[in-house]
């Protein structure tokens, strides 16, 4: 226990030592100390200027790496501002550590100038919320919060560090992180599975983020190549198998009995590996129960009565698909004639066009077909929050897992924009293209300087509608006509003030170019698209001809 350090300096060089090199955030007077050890440690930090934009950084450099970031707040409003990007990483498994100023010890408990219980406000939405009491403390607390957050199902951890603990001494040095290593799968767990595979005519697999978490792509794809078992991912599974893929059934959507609906209509076993609840209602896709399922995952199952739970392998994921690869043997399934008719459905619905002018407003199946062409291996795309995400979930086809980042599980909006900054940040080939509502991109636009300021290089592509679609698409539906408008910006002025480049879309023959253009540019650029989702047919779904 040789040699002494500040609370603030156990807190930072604990978090480095365990593998989180990056702070968001934005600081405040109680996190003096902090921002001090951080300006003398190997960490980088970012400063953001809004804390919501800091915790979505955070979580997309989670997503995209697997490793926590921290994601900074000082007390009060600037922890309060915190929390909806903290709560999206949790409900959407990513790892992130949530750091917090505060009062003085003394203050606490007390009525005091913006202090709150901070420790109670993120308790419902983070693995574990933790006052750090004295500095003794810290490193242990270190060690603990990221081996939560990084546990399966991974989420967010919150520390709130006092400004007295911050500048007190301890002599405890950092503590390690226990390395859990996935468990194999048992052999009667194994043995229940192949009793329900090969009993059954019609399996699908639903593959979830779950997959893209474990690193079991591979072994998913393996095991539906020796089966023949067909393919469907959630929003954020996109990517597991290529679009071309014979064996794709692509992404399952709206509960608006599309095409997709009518692939799990027809199945008798649903194959769930690595699939999450919060992302897709469970009993949409098993009618209410009726379809038994099979869940493969590293931890057990949900009790839902409308998810019959017929078996379970709780394991490691990549373990489990390959003992099932290997335990089938030669059994095979030939595609129904069902599943058959869901891909060609599919297919010539990505593959047509729905805009009646090369000029004007475009119908978003078309903004996301160019998108499709124009996306490389290497890029990336970020999906904001509203009428957009449900099309580009749908309609944008990624190349890999894990190319399309859709928030789900929240899905708050507002991610998409300083997502992209951290995703550039990581970004060492390819572009980085964030695509928002024209209400999305506004709740985190400030952090357009922080792109600036950075020099990175990204595409924010904003989709004009002038109101909240999703909102009028719902109201709509419910047979109530009202909808709710509102004025945007000049998009080439707001760029130019940020220091942005500004690419206006007039219509789809110029879509192409600017993407193109965008791709190859330097800095960041704006890219304003008028959407016509009346001529898409409203809300998502690639509904079957009557």
């Amino acid at each position: 226990m040789a040699g002494r350090r500040s609370g603030a300096q156990a807190l930072v060089e604990s978090l480095f030592s365990a593998g989180v090199d990056t702070v968001y955030g934005v600081p405040g007077e109680e996190t003096t100390a902090l921002m001090a050890a951080l300006q003398d440690s190997e960490m980088d930090f970012v400063l953001c200027r809004h804390e919501q934009a800091a915790a979505f950084m955070a979580g997309v450099h989670g997503r995209l790496t697997g490793r926590p970031a921290a994601c900074l707040a000082t007390l009060g409003p600037g922890a309060t501002n915190l929390v909806t990007g903290v709560a999206d990483a949790t409900l959407d498994f990513v790892p992130m550590i949530a750091i917090t100023g505060q009062g003085g010890r003394g203050r606490l408990g007390r009525e005091s100038h913006q202090i709150i219980d901070l420790e109670a406000l993120f308790a419902p939405v983070t693995k574990q919320s933790r006052t750090l009491l004295e500095a003794d403390a810290v490193p242990g607390a270190v060690a603990e919060a990221v081996r939560l957050a990084r546990a399966e199902k991974p989420g967010a951890v919150h520390l709130c560090l006092p400004e007295d603990v911050a500048e007190a001494q301890t002599a405890l040095r950092d503590v390690p992180v226990p390395q859990v290593m996935p468990s194999p799968p048992a052999p009667e767990a194994i043995a229940q599975a192949l009793t329900l595979l090969t009993r059954a005519e019609r399996p699908i697999l639903l593959a979830g983020a779950g997959v893209i978490r474990a690193g079991a792509t591979a072994e998913l794809r393996a095991f539906a190549e020796a089966t023949g078992i067909a393919v469907v991912t959630s929003f954020m599974a996109g990517g597991v198998l290529p679009p071309e893929h014979e064996l794709t059934l692509f992404t399952v959507g709206q509960p608006e009995g599309d095409y997709v609906d009518l692939s799990f209509e027809a199945a008798d076993l649903i194959v769930s590996a690595g699939f999450d609840p919060v992302e897709y209602p469970a009993a949409d896709l098993s009618r209410d129960g009726a379809i038994p399922v099979l869940h493969l995952g590293a931890g057990p199952a949900p009790a839902d009565a409308g998810w019959h739970v017929a078996g379970q392998v709780v394991a490691g994921l990549p373990e489990t698909l390959a003992a099932l690869t290997e335990v089938l043997e030669a059994r095979r399934w030939d595609m129904p004639p069902a599943f058959a008719g869901v891909q060609s459905g599919m297919r010539k619905a990505f593959a047509r066009a729905y805009s009646t002018s090369s000029e004007g407003p475009i119908a978003p199946q078309d903004i996301c077909a160019e998108i499709t062409r124009q996306l490389r291996a290497e890029d990336t795309v970020l999906s904001g929050v509203g009428l957009h995400k449900l099309w580009i979930a749908r309609h944008v086809l990624p190349r890999r897992p894990g190319q399309v980042i859709i928030p789900n599980g929240l899905a708050g909006m507002g991610l998409a924009l300083p997502g992209a900054v951290a995703a550039a940040r990581l970004q060492q080939v390819g572009r980085v293209l964030a695509i928002c509502g024209d209400g999305d991109v506004m709740m985190n636009v400030q952090d357009m300087e922080t792109a600036a300021r950075l020099g990175l290089d990204l595409t924010v592509m904003v989709w004009e509608d002038g109101g909240y679609g999703l909102i009028d698409a719902h109201q709509q539906k419910a047979g109530d006509d009202s909808t709710f408008g509102f004025g945007s910006p000049d998009w080439g002025r707001l760029a130019r003030a940020f220091g942005w480049s500004h690419a206006p879309v007039a219509g789809l023959s110029e879509l192409g170019e600017i993407l193109r253009a965008g791709h190859d540019s330097a800095g960041p650029t704006l890219v304003s698209v008028p959407v016509d989702y009346a001529a898409g047919g409203g809300l998502p779904g690639v509904r079957p001809a009557a």
